[in-house]
C-alpha cells in the first residue's frame, strides 16, 4: 500500500459510496475501507431498509436542519440518478392518513413543514384519499407526490461501479483498528481478513462507518463524546394477491406521526407504514411486486449486530396499521426483515463535523433515515466541506 493517500473513506454504505463517487469524479485519490465482504454484502443500514425515497416531510429546520435541507435536495438528485443509470425505482407517492379528528392538526403542522422544506405536499379530504387508494381508511390525508421506492442494492452497485470507474479503490473485509492524528494527516492501521496488519498515512479521513461511526471517531479522538444508540427495526410483509381485501396499490401509506413518551423524554415517530416492493419484468419494466412490507416496529437493539432472534408477534404489526388498513389480519402477515439504525444519542439530527482535535478527520455521525434518500446531497456537502478546508 502507498505510504500516503489523499482521502480515505471508512464505510461503503450508501453514504460512504456516494461520498467516494463524488470525490473520485472530482479527480481526487480516494481509498474506501469496508469491513463487510462487499459493498452490498453483509449487515448494514443500506442493505436492510424499506427502500423508501423520502420527500422531506418530517424534519424541521430548527431541530434537524441537515435533514430538512438535504432530504428534499437528495430526493431530486436521487430520481435524476435513477433515471440516468436505470436504477429500479418508482415515484409512487405517499399518503399520510389521519383516522381520528385529533390527528388533523398534526397534518396541518406537517404540511407547513413540508412547504418550508420545499417538499411538494397537499392536504386532501377523505374522498381524494380514497381515489388514490380505495382500501385506505382516512378522514383526511397528506399527499406527497415525490415520495417513492428504490432498489437499495441496485443503487449501491451503481454507486460502486461509478466510483471505481473514476479511480476510487475499495478494500473490503478490512477493519480500521487504529487511527492516530499526525501533523500531515491521520495514521491508519488496518486489519485484513487473514489477520495481517498494515498501516498508512492519509491526508483526510472521512468517517462514514454508520453504526460504528462513534467507534471510529474515538479511534481518532478518544475524548469524542458521541455514542450511537442502535435501533432495531422489524418488518413484516403480506401479499396483495392473497385475497381481494389486501389489494392495496403501489403507494407508500403512513399513519399520522405521533409522539412516543419515554422515561428520559419523548420523540416523534413516523409510525409503522406500508411500502411496496419492486420487481422488474423481462421487458425491463419496473412495477410493484405482490409483496408489501409493514414496518418498521422500532425498539432499542441489544447490540449493533442485533439482526437475529425472534420477530415480534404478527399481531403487533397488524395492530399498528389497523387504524388506516383494517382489512389486514394477523394471518395475512409473515416476518420480512430486520434492520438496525445508527441513531446518535442526544441528537435528532445528523452530525457532520471535523473533529475539533483532529481536523483531518471529518465525522458523519448518526446518519440514520433518510440518509439513503439524501445520500447524493450529503456527498455534495462533504465534497464542498473538503474543498473549503484544504
Amino acid at each position: 500500500m502507498s505510504e500516503s493517500l489523499e482521502i480515505t473513506v471508512v464505510g461503503a454504505g450508501a453514504v460512504g459510496a456516494a461520498v467516494a463517487q463524488a470525490l473520485a469524479r472530482q479527480g481526487r485519490e480516494v481509498f474506501v475501507i469496508e469491513k463487510n465482504p462487499g459493498v452490498t454484502q453483509g449487515e448494514n443500514q443500506s442493505s436492510r431498509n424499506s427502500g423508501v425515497i423520502h420527500a422531506g416531510l418530517y424534519y424541521d429546520s430548527q431541530t434537524r436542519p441537515l435533514k430538512a435541507r438535504l432530504c428534499p435536495a437528495g430526493n431530486r438528485l436521487l430520481y435524476e440518478f435513477c433515471e440516468r443509470y436505470q436504477v429500479p425505482h418508482l415515484q409512487c407517492g405517499k399518503l399520510v392518513a389521519a383516522t381520528r379528528q385529533e390527528e388533523l392538526p398534526a397534518l396541518e403542522l406537517y404540511q407547513a413543514r413540508a412547504a418550508a422544506n420545499g417538499a411538494p405536499c397537499q392536504l386532501i379530504d377523505a374522498d381524494a384519499a380514497r381515489e388514490r387508494e380505495p382500501l385506505v381508511k382516512a378522514l383526511a390525508a397528506l399527499w406527497l407526490p415525490t415520495s417513492g421506492v428504490i432498489d437499495p442494492t441496485a443503487y449501491l452497485h451503481q454507486l460502486y461501479a461509478l466510483a471505481a470507474g473514476d479511480g476510487a479503490q475499495f478494500l473490503t473485509q478490512t477493519e480500521v483498528i487504529a487511527a492516530r492524528p499526525q501533523a500531515e494527516g491521520i495514521q491508519v492501521t488496518l486489519r485484513y481478513r487473514d489477520g495481517a496488519i498494515d498501516e498508512f498515512l492519509t491526508k483526510r479521513l472521512i468517517n462514514c462507518a454508520g453504526l460504528y461511526s462513534d467507534e471510529v471517531a474515538r479511534l481518532v479522538n478518544p475524548a469524542s463524546p458521541h455514542r450511537i444508540d442502535p435501533m432495531r427495526g422489524e418488518a413484516a410483509c403480506f401479499y396483495r394477491g392473497k385475497r381481494p381485501e389486501l389489494g392495496v396499490g403501489a403507494l407508500n401509506i403512513y399513519p399520522t406521526p405521533y409522539q412516543v413518551k419515554l422515561p428520559g423524554g419523548s420523540y416523534w415517530t413516523v409510525g409503522v407504514h406500508l411500502t411496496p416492493t419492486l420487481e422488474t419484468t423481462p421487458q425491463g419494466e419496473v412495477k410493484p411486486s405482490p409483496a408489501v412490507t409493514v414496518g418498521p416496529l422500532n425498539f432499542a437493539a441489544a447490540h449493533k449486530e442485533d439482526y437475529g432472534g425472534q420477530h415480534r408477534p404478527m399481531a403487533d404489526f397488524r395492530d399498528q396499521v389497523a387504524g388506516f388498513f383494517p382489512q389486514l389480519t394477523e394471518d395475512d402477515l409473515q416476518p420480512y426483515q430486520v434492520g438496525v439504525q445508527a441513531r446518535l444519542a442526544g441528537h435528532q439530527d445528523w452530525l457532520l463535523e471535523f473533529d475539533p482535535k483532529a481536523p483531518a478527520c471529518l465525522n458523519l455521525l448518526g446518519f440514520d433515515s433518510p440518509a439513503l434518500t439524501a445520500s447524493l446531497a450529503i456527498a455534495q456537502e462533504v465534497r464542498e466541506m473538503i474543498s473549503e478546508n484544504q
